[in-house]
């Protein structure tokens, strides 16, 4: 069958990538032609350029710190252009507005799927319906684990244009439990939970999209990968650091002015950036320490020693992480940074007792994918005949 995915594969974001490629790839190892739909909003671009384009002060002064690293901010944005485009074989144009998606003629798909990554946080400023496969009627629809932040998709003002989209679908999921709860009260229909795409492949075949570089460490470092680069997940990073007498690698160059990371002794900015980056440090690195929910999936698919650093001020409704946390059995992983020492860092992780409870998440999530795909091929004959 051709299918088509709609998801923020152009997101300068590894995780937002990574997700896009490990369901691109199921997709095609089960023998399907597989499109990334190509539709990144401007509001998507504007995120990931240089300098803040909305000027409020706070974005002013930000600008200003970024200043000094502005070729460095440019080369390393300049690399995850170059991946997206590398990696799902992008040739056109993206599509921009909601206006182009409705009025362009894409290719004849027999099924469309949503997500994963937070396409349906309606609060993002590159939200779109889009993401709700409003551009098509033709295709078989479903949801393939996408999630809704800390965002109750029942509060928004458009919610009974969404619950129209929705019900429009084969199938629906998300990967949260709130996301389950709220988009249950929005529909009236089951939702079903399913793993984050990315922890459909294993290490191993992660390690095969890894290009080496001279530039990227081989062992003996601390991978710190993160959104909020809060003083507090500074400094505990920065002291765990100091007690293994190891260095701190991060990948994010624009936060590294915005924040002055620099002036933590151990932090090195590393030259190279993007999901190749990513995957390298990760596999490599003797801790890794993260706010992040794809930091943490992949500390899981490579068995790293790991903490996820919760930030003070954050969203008690958004529980992508914890949940993830607590369904692997590692609640003592998701800890407040002054709460972590480097023996807990340290300790060692009962991964035979993890992955088993993810090979059982797994095979949840391929009765799911499988089911609706064939649901799709029966409607497909029945087309036909």
């Amino acid at each position: 069958m051709k299918i088509g995915i709609i998801t923020f594969h152009a997101s300068y974001n590894c995780g937002s990538i990574l997700q896009c490629m490990a369901l691109k790839r199921v997709l095609e190892d089960k023998g399907h032609t597989v499109d990334i739909i190509n539709y990144s909003s401007k509001s998507q671009q504007k995120l990931y350029s240089v300098f803040y384009k909305k000027m409020t002060l706070k974005n002013i002064v930000k600008n200003f710190l970024c200043i000094p690293g502005y070729s460095t901010i440019k080369n390393h944005y300049k690399q995850y252009g170059d991946y997206i485009k590398r990696i799902f074989n992008l040739e056109s144009t993206p599509l921009i507005t909601e206006e182009e998606m409705l009025h362009t003629s894409l290719p004849e798909y027999d099924v469309l799927i949503a997500g994963g990554d937070q396409v349906w946080n309606v609060k993002v400023e590159d939200f779109s319906t889009a993401y709700f496969l409003d551009f098509s009627d033709n295709a078989y629809k479903f949801s393939y684990s996408p999630s809704l932040g800390a965002t109750n998709i029942n509060e928004s003002e458009f919610a009974s244009t969404y619950r129209e989209l929705l019900l429009r679908f084969g199938g629906i999921s998300c990967r949260e439990v709130n996301g389950k709860k709220w988009l249950e009260e929005l529909t009236g229909r089951h939702v079903d939970l399913v793993l984050d795409p990315s922890f459909l492949l294993n290490s191993q075949v992660w390690n095969s999209y890894i290009v080496p570089s001279d530039s990227l460490p081989f062992s003996g470092f601390i991978f710190y990968y993160a959104f909020s680069y809060s003083p507090a997940n500074n400094e505990i990073v920065q002291s765990m650091a100091e007690q293994a007498n190891l260095p701190v690698y991060i990948i994010d160059s624009k936060q590294w002015y915005i924040k002055h990371l620099s002036k933590y002794k151990n932090f090195v900015l590393c030259k190279d950036t993007g999901p190749n980056a990513f995957l390298s440090l990760m596999r490599n690195a003797d801790y890794v320490m993260t706010t992040s929910f794809h930091g943490t999936a992949f500390s899981l698919i490579y068995e790293k020693k790991f903490v996820y650093l919760e930030t003070e001020g954050h969203e008690p409704t958004d529980d992508r992480t914890s949940f993830l946390i607590k369904q692997v059995g590692l609640a003592d992983r998701y800890i407040y940074p002054k709460e972590v020492t480097l023996k807990l860092l340290s300790s060692p992780i009962n991964y035979p007792a993890v992955n088993e409870k993810l090979d059982a998440l797994k095979e949840i999530a391929f009765k799911y994918l499988d089911g609706h795909l064939e649901e799709a091929g029966r409607g497909r004959q029945h087309d036909i005949s």
